[in-house]
């Protein structure tokens, strides 16, 4: 479905006490029960992990450790979520929870060596710690791990839908890469909904699509699941690309203001730049690729796009609140926290 634009140094987990309080951040009451499913999923990574444990033994240690430092398990949480919504088992979910969380982690290490990004999830990038080479394999290696695991148990169906989530997301990189390369022609807001459709919606629709039909949903529930998952996607990203503009290092656990090198597509960027007269866009392009952070936070202010893009962002998760409303979903308030948390988080 199209929606159109509105125009670390450990490798432990994060503990209850820190995922309750990321959650605290949209300050409201039904945390704990989100909590208990983010831990039901660290602890399977953590199972899983432990259970593969093969030579040589540093490239094991590469592949663990990114995913142990933590996340917002989004992505997994929402398959548990959808497939409880229709009735379904979080038992029965959780192995495709952490396939999922395995592809998007190994997506990660593989853009934190093409972006050189030096930070993520408040650890070393893997590449930093252990190398290019090896953290390449690392990422390879949890995309197998995560096969593996959903082959054991699933229906070709299923496998089906999780891997058109990772080719769609694959596309979208490439074609992220390939925007970046000629700005003033292409950073606009609407081709920065598509990559966002292609690098981000499109696994969680995937995540969403495998949960509801695990739980055996009906037709109509299905459709409104993935409609859901798509604008929480949007709206989730949207937001992470504030974020990469106006947090800090402590904030956020990544490379400081990684997208203001021009490197990425950012929301927030293509507002500005598309606000710009055609003769700033070629300066701010130029200042983009210069790597001039004052620059360009001077045009992001002066044409308002954070605020523009929060108000975007809000839009979508609105869209995905009313998505799901009137369908009696089993957890349905459980989903509308997801939807909060994704707009309203400040890490």
């Amino acid at each position: 479905m199209s929606e159109r634009p509105f125009v670390h140094t450990g490798t432990e987990m994060q503990s209850d006490e820190e995922t309750s309080n990321l959650l605290d951040t949209v300050g409201l009451i039904e945390n704990e029960k989100i909590r208990t499913r983010i831990n039901l999923i660290n602890e399977e990574i953590k199972r899983c992990l432990l259970d593969e444990d093969g030579e040589p033994a540093l490239l094991y240690e590469t592949t663990r450790h990114l995913i142990l430092a933590g996340g917002k398990r989004l992505r997994s949480l929402l398959l548990i979520l959808c497939c409880e919504a229709v009735g379904g088992k979080v038992v029965d979910a959780l192995p495709f929870a952490v396939a999922t969380e395995f592809i998007q982690t190994a997506s990660l290490i593989h853009d934190d060596v093409v972006d050189e990004d030096a930070m993520r999830r408040g650890v070393e990038t893997t590449h930093m710690k252990y190398g290019g080479k090896m953290a390449i394999i690392a990422g390879d290696l949890l995309v197998a791990l995560a096969i593996k695991l959903i082959g054991e148990r699933s229906t070709p169906e299923l496998l089906t839908y999780v891997a058109a989530g990772g080719i769609r997301m694959c596309e979208g990189e490439a074609a992220d890469l390939l925007m970046s390369q000629n700005k003033v022609q292409s950073y606009t807001t609407a081709a920065a909904l598509e990559i966002i459709r292609m690098k981000t919606v499109s696994f969680m629709t995937s995540a969403a699509k495998v949960g509801a039909m695990l739980g055996k949903a009906e037709k109509l529930q299905l459709e409104a699941l993935i409609k859901y998952s798509e604008m929480l996607g949007f709206s989730f990203q949207i937001r992470d690309d504030i974020l990469d503009i106006v947090a800090t290092q402590n904030g956020t656990g990544k490379t400081v203001q990684s997208d203001l090198r021009g490197s990425r597509s950012n929301f927030v960027i293509a507002h500005a730049l598309e606000s710009c007269s055609p003769i700033q866009k070629e300066e701010f392009v130029q200042k983009l690729n210069e790597g001039d952070v004052e620059y360009a936070m001077d045009r992001i202010n002066e044409y308002k796009s954070v605020e523009y893009s929060s108000e975007v962002a809000r839009k979508y998760m609105l869209k995905a609140k009313e998505a799901i409303r009137g369908f009696d979903f089993a957890n349905e308030e459980l989903l509308l926290l997801l939807a909060d948390f994704a707009m309203r988080r400040f890490y």
